[in-house]
């Protein structure tokens, strides 16, 4: 079976400095495989490449090197971007537009109908808690509300493959279980998520994989059971303390 998401060799560097002459490699030489049904999560500090990976991944960076393949297709072709949603970790949405208004907008560039954009906006409205605030202008959401429309805008062409850029980002704890039980709902239908996040204890908590990136290249690369049969009781932040310590 082929990898939903294959990465090879992906590169990004930065051009800064007098003719360009300093280089940033802000990834460098990052190679991984999420499969099928993978809630895969995508650690490493500040810096590390993360979401300049993520937006190379939806096309928003050209990446320097390397491939990107998503379910077998290169990342360009536009067909299979239809089946991916994205998350970014700020959401920028034009401040004037209702919720609902914002996400019939974005429904609508995936060729829905009407009818059927109308029951998916409801049924997510629905799903996270925000039935009041589709009605309310973007600009009125608190940071939380906004994540949540953001997360709306990312599952409303029921995508295979979701990426999510720091998801759990300014949410309550009573938002951050409602934004794990979604993932893994989306899991238990059959989709694959790769996501960023901070908050380890979440990604303890839902992933059944992780990698590790450091200076723009993995460090380390585990499924969770195989971490928890290890018999050392390691918990995840030590071991991210450790290979980030280990890689400089």
């Amino acid at each position: 079976m082929k990898p939903v998401l294959e990465i090879k060799e992906l590169g990004k560097i930065y051009r800064t400095g007098f003719a360009g002459r300093q280089v940033i490699r802000a990834v460098d030489g990052l190679t991984l495989n999420v499969e099928e049904g993978d809630i895969f999560g995508f650690l490493g500090p500040n810096g590390a490449g993360k979401s300049t990976t993520l937006k190379m991944i939806v096309g928003m960076l050209k990446s320097s090197s390397g491939s990107i393949k998503i379910f077998g297709e290169s990342a360009d072709n536009w067909k299979v971007r239809e089946r991916v949603g994205f998350l970014p970790e700020n959401p920028t949405i034009y401040p004037y537009l209702t919720g609902y208004q914002a996400l019939y907008i974005i429904g609508k560039y995936f060729s829905m109908t009407n009818s059927e954009l109308s029951a998916r906006i409801g049924k997510l409205a629905d799903e996270l808690g925000m039935e009041r605030e589709l009605s309310l202008p973007i600009q009125k959401h608190s940071r939380g509300m906004l994540q949540r429309v953001g997360l709306a805008q990312a599952l409303i062409n029921d995508p295979d493959l979701i990426l999510l850029d720091e998801p759990m980002s300014g949410l309550d704890p009573i938002g951050r279980r409602m934004f794990r039980e979604v993932i893994l709902r989306r899991r238990e239908a059959g989709k694959t998520v790769f996501m960023s996040s901070h908050i380890l204890s979440d990604i303890e908590m839902i992933c059944n994989r992780v990698c590790i990136i450091h200076h723009g290249t993995v460090v380390w690369d585990c499924a969770m059971d195989e971490l928890r049969a290890s018999g050392d009781h390691a918990r995840l932040e030590d071991i991210f303390m450790q290979k980030v310590g280990e890689a400089g």
